[in-house]
């Protein structure tokens, strides 16, 4: 099945929308918004961290299950049931307040609803967007469609901490998760317009769990770019909240610079999810992953050498590695799901898609896990000097972090368009 030109354009509107309403909900998890609502209705510190681990531990536990639904009963249907549970998840969470003493608990209650929904849709999500994105303009869509959605959380960010700055009341909270309530019953409209170019998999060709795994395992150059991909994100992700660290607990920043800088980090990403998807579509991933692998190392090496700024220039340098550090993530991600989506075998796509998303947020998980784990364990010295000058034990696993980046240049390899020609550029510049 193929879609005429008006259809295609509808597919990709509707493929953007749909994703901007999950962010109106999704991005109270990341912004902060959903822990001090927790804190608001009485849930203990340690009690908060663990109820906002619920949604990556049940993505990480359910997303192959869920794939491999997907796939055997379509990707829309297990999708539509997801979303359809989302909403009451949502609405629990914004009800919860109301319900006294038993209020956390309906919170959480919530929240596994919610984590349900993100697993049962994320895991037929990109196998549904493969047939339909042309392949000539898949970098410049998912540039578009990072940098839309990018903006969305920003503002909405923005605009959750002004009206809570104006009220703390419990009612603000109650609002903000009513209108994550709505925003999840109109994606459930939008998504239902995407089309479904692939069937589910005939009965006759069905297999158990275990040989559908072994079967993506063996498909050609998918287990090695999830290698990559996890590596890189080892040595990589956890790189923003190192900076952070350092900024805070070394360098005495205030607490608005230290916002300003990660600004600059999300301004650099949505500059470098534009670029990256232009680079993409004209030059192929190989010069993208290339060229950011690169800049990445020399980013974070760079920081070290703040030692040699002078306190007047200092924010500037540092806001120029923010920018840089959010720049090259961004274009990677462009190349990183544009390559996902071109080595996709043509069955299995559900499970095979996930497969890649646990190797990818597991490699992310471990980058922040691993500095907390050598922190604590105090394998470091908390300073120590180069040619007169003090640095941190943030500094040293940033120095580590950038000469395995650099070492990982080697890995280079198991990135599939690494080890072919790139696709031709394409002339298709109207469909976007």
């Amino acid at each position: 099945m193929t879609l005429s030109p008006t259809e295609e354009k509808k597919a990709l509107r509707n493929i953007i929308l749909t994703q901007c309403l999950a962010i109106v909900a999704l991005g109270t998890v990341v912004n902060g918004t959903l822990l001090l609502y927790l804190t608001a209705l009485g849930a203990s510190a340690v009690r908060t961290m663990i109820y906002l681990a619920i949604l990556p531990l049940t993505n990480a536990l359910l997303l192959l299950p869920a794939a491999f639904l997907a796939d055997r009963y379509g990707k829309k249907r297990i999708g539509q049931i997801g979303l359809t549970i989302g909403i009451f998840g949502w609405a629990t969470i914004s009800l919860a307040s109301f319900a006294g003493h038993a209020s956390e608990s309906l919170v959480v209650s919530g929240l596994v609803l919610a984590a349900l929904c993100s697993s049962l849709m994320g895991a037929g999500w990109f196998s549904l967007l493969s047939p339909i994105i042309p392949t000539e303009i898949r970098g410049r869509f998912f540039g578009r469609l990072r940098l839309t959605f990018s903006l969305v959380s920003l503002i909405l960010s923005l605009f959750y901490a002004w009206i809570l700055s104006l009220h703390t009341d419990i009612v603000v909270y109650r609002g903000i998760y009513a209108v994550a309530t709505l925003a999840y019953f109109a994606r459930w409209f939008t998504y239902r317009r995407i089309p479904e170019l692939e069937p589910p998999t005939p009965k006759t060709e069905r297999s158990s769990f275990r040989k559908v795994l072994l079967k993506v395992l063996r498909v050609k150059g998918l287990a090695a770019f999830c290698s990559y991909m996890f590596l890189l994100g080892l040595f990589t992700a956890g790189a923003g909240a190192l900076f952070a660290m350092t900024e805070k607990r070394v360098l005495d920043f205030t607490a608005s610079r230290i916002i300003l800088l990660s600004n600059v980090t999300l301004v650099g990403g949505m500059l470098g999810m534009f670029i990256g998807g232009r680079t993409v579509d004209r030059h192929g991933t190989r010069l993208v992953f290339a060229a950011c692998h690169i800049m990445l190392a020399l980013t974070l090496m760079a920081f070290l050498l703040r030692i040699f700024t002078s306190p007047a220039v200092l924010p500037f340098y540092l806001g120029g590695l923010h920018f840089l550090l959010g720049g090259a993530m961004g274009a990677i991600g462009i190349a990183m799901t544009t390559e996902l989506l071109g080595i996709l075998p043509k069955k299995n796509k559900s499970v095979a898609a996930s497969m890649f998303i646990i190797f990818q947020t597991s490699g992310v998980a471990l980058s922040g896990l691993i500095p907390a784990w050598i922190l604590k364990a105090n394998i470091l010295r908390d300073h120590w000097d180069i040619g007169g000058h003090q640095l941190s034990s943030f500094d040293a696993i940033l120095l580590g972090y950038s000469w395995m980046t650099l070492i990982l240049v080697a890995t280079l390899g198991l990135v599939p368009s690494m080890l072919r020609k790139s696709e031709p550029a394409s002339l298709g510049l109207n469909r976007l």
